[in-house]
């Protein structure tokens, strides 16, 4: 798979000509933030820096923003989450101590701006259970078990009297609200924060994408179903960005006119939406997911041995590549397009003025930058033990082996290109 959006994976970014830098995060439950972490660290180990906390009113007690920093953040499901520890200022080590249970090392993080301890992330608080509906669905298991035996003898409209296939999901991501709402964010307002901070979320009853955040951005002319929303919470919008469907119910949030919308996960249109972030003037994106396929091993053997889960995982991850495939493709063929046309100006001897000036109604007519560079990280193919980890795991030893293939893929990626600029060279990390 590519690696970037320019045609040539291997090149060099000059850092001191990129405006602003994004990090964009794909879902995938506590399996994607474990690994988005990993790849973070990859990034510091690269000279980035990830700036956030809150504004002050005095600008000039803030901490100015370096040509490494990192100050968008765009994130999707479990993204979101992790997306929103960065832009609220709290450490790498700081959530690394969340996601893998240790105790904080002594001595003060200095890139921690958050004065408190990440609080972990815990079962109860990541499904909260929906107790009226758990209570439905036990009574109604002698009806269900009669169902089935109706359906054994040919009875199909028996299944449409299964009352239980009505319910919206068994959990609730309440929880996952009410942890970011009261112990994770200094600030509920994305207007409060120093970083540029994107959640994405799908309307239900409406083909449509939000993206909350600070800014109330008209939608994009070449996608009018997405849309841009500036009058939610943090805690709200990472709460209807995670309500993956047949496991949490759909999330309402009131709107302006007081009508309840219903949300559910923001992968379910887009898996990566990088274009958030080109949007919002970023022309240096770092996209991280973890939707790698499994690609086939003598030690592991075929998928028809592991069961259902499995084969159903990887027919997700194979649709979810093509998506993203589709669109790396497109992104390329429309950058080596206009670059066509920009050496067939000069060839042929037409001025610079007139060469300028097509190649920018190109990329307006392609809603394409050649100036922006993206570049993909996920999992390398051959690390096929990480597509058998447990997507929803709060285990520590399970969490640090996804950040370990995080960090792996990081810096298989990153060596690829050389950062002008760069304050740090590569090297095993010894935080993990």
């Amino acid at each position: 798979m590519p690696q970037s959006g320019r045609s040539n994976a291997s090149s060099k970014i000059a850092i001191s000509k990129k405006r602003k830098i994004a990090f964009v995060c794909s879902g995938g439950a506590t399996k994607a933030g474990a690994f988005h972490l990993g790849v973070a660290l990859a990034l510091k180990e690269h000279g980035f820096r990830f700036y956030g906390g809150l504004a002050t009113e005095d600008a000039s007690t803030q901490s100015p923003r370096g040509p490494m920093d990192i100050s968008t953040y765009v994130g999707s499901s479990a993204g979101s989450i992790v997306s929103s520890y960065f832009a609220a200022g709290y450490s790498l080590d700081n959530i690394f101590n969340s996601f893998l249970h240790r105790a904080p090392q002594d001595g003060a993080d200095l890139a921690d701006l958050v004065p408190r301890v990440l609080p972990r992330l815990t079962y109860q608080k990541m499904f909260k259970l929906r107790t009226t509906i758990a209570r439905e669905q036990i009574s109604q298991f002698t009806f269900f078990r009669n169902t089935i035996g109706k359906l054994m003898q040919g009875d199909w409209e028996a299944l449409f009297q299964l009352q239980w296939l009505k319910a919206q999901g068994m959990f609730s991501t309440s929880g996952i609200e009410a942890y970011m709402r009261e112990e994770v964010l200094p600030s509920n307002r994305f207007q409060d924060y120093l970083a540029d901070l994107f959640i994405v979320a799908t309307q239900l009853n409406h083909s449509r994408k939000v993206v909350f955040g600070k800014y109330g951005y008209q939608p994009p002319p070449w996608d009018l179903t997405c849309q841009y929303d500036n009058d939610v919470t943090i805690s709200n919008a990472c709460a209807a960005s995670t309500a993956l469907p047949l496991i949490y119910a759909p999330y309402p949030i009131k709107n302006e006119n007081n009508r309840i919308i219903y949300y559910i996960d923001g992968e379910i249109r887009d898996t990566l939406s990088t274009h958030v972030a080109i949007d919002a003037g970023c022309d240096l994106v770092f996209a991280s997911y973890t939707h790698q396929p499994y690609h086939y091993t003598k030690d592991i053997g075929s998928l028809t041995d592991y069961g259902l889960p499995r084969i159903a995982v990887q027919s997700i991850y194979l649709l979810v590549e093509q998506k993203i495939n589709n669109h790396i493709f497109n992104r390329e063929c429309h950058s080596e397009a206009i670059d066509a046309v920009s050496d067939y100006c000069k060839d042929q001897g037409i001025s610079e003025e007139h060469r300028r000036r097509l190649c920018e109604i190109l990329e307006q007519s392609l809603h394409h930058r050649r100036d922006t560079d993206v570049i993909y990280i996920h999992p390398n193919p051959a690390d096929s033990h990480l597509f058998f980890e447990e997507h929803f795991t709060l285990s520590s030893k399970k969490m640090a082996e996804v950040v370990r293939s995080g960090f792996r893929a990081g810096v298989e990626t990153l060596r690829k290109y050389e950062f002008a600029d760069r304050s740090a060279e590569p090297a095993i990390s010894r935080t993990l």
